[in-house]
């Protein structure tokens, strides 16, 4: 269906590279149930999102390290934008029935969404970008909850760090979403095929980027006793 000549391609065809692109999903033929290509294109849909999320976190990495704040931010906007996408393409899933989605995990042999190279990737890369974060405020002899407290006069690092609250928060968001994609689909009372407890997905999923800005909210919550004894915010 996609194989045209070279030269009856399009440009469009050409740079997008559409005959290839297409052709990396099963032929009608080699399906082993009628959504197969459903759920081999959401994933592959996926990879692609993050193949992004890890080009935009080496893009805030250089700039955090350049102590280029704006820059960092604007890149860490990317990539929460394509995090806020990805519960919704895993939502795509849920038009398979479960009888078919059996069918084609048992098609996949072993093969887990536990083994995404580009999901794998960003657990390792997420955490990367504290310590540059970290270095600027040591230039600036400021600690996480003293930026929380001097955010009218650190705008503009501010902002940075509520936007890799955001990733941190948001890719913790789509694993708990993606927890519930495989509770419905395949149950939590039984294994993956990895023979791992569906349940065990529970625990990564509580794994954050960084535990130093979530605990300097509860600290800024303490210094203020805004639970008990409450003291008025100094600016």
């Amino acid at each position: 269906m996609y194989n045209k000549k070279d030269s009856s391609l399009s440009d469009y065809e050409k740079y997008i590279k559409t005959e290839e692109l297409l052709s990396l999903q099963k032929n009608e033929e080699e399906l082993c149930c009628e959504d197969e290509l459903t759920f081999q294109t959401i994933h592959q849909i996926a990879e692609l999102h993050f193949k992004l999320i890890i080009q935009y976190i080496h893009r805030t990495d250089a700039h955090l390290k350049n102590g280029e704040v704006t820059m960092a931010a604007d890149q860490l906007r990317r990539i929460n934008l394509h995090v806020k996408q990805l519960p919704d393409v895993f939502n795509m899933v849920k038009v398979i029935s479960p009888r078919d989605y059996h069918t084609i995990r048992l098609a996949l042999g072993r093969g887990s969404g536990q083994d995404s190279p580009g999901f794998n990737r960003i657990l390792e890369l997420g955490p990367i970008l504290w310590k540059p974060f970290q270095d600027i405020l040591s230039k600036r002899s400021l600690s996480v909850l003293e930026l929380h407290q001097q955010f009218n006069q650190q705008h503009e690092l501010f902002d940075l760090m509520q936007e890799l609250i955001q990733f941190d928060e948001g890719f913790q968001s789509f694993r708990h979403h993606h927890i519930q994609i495989v509770k419905r689909m395949i149950g939590f009372e039984t294994k993956s095929l990895k023979g791992i407890p569906a349940k065990a997905l529970e625990r990564g999923a509580k794994f954050e980027f960084y535990p130093e800005l979530w605990k300097a909210i509860s600290e800024l919550t303490d210094l203020t006793g805004s639970s008990y004894n409450p003291q008025p915010l100094q600016d």
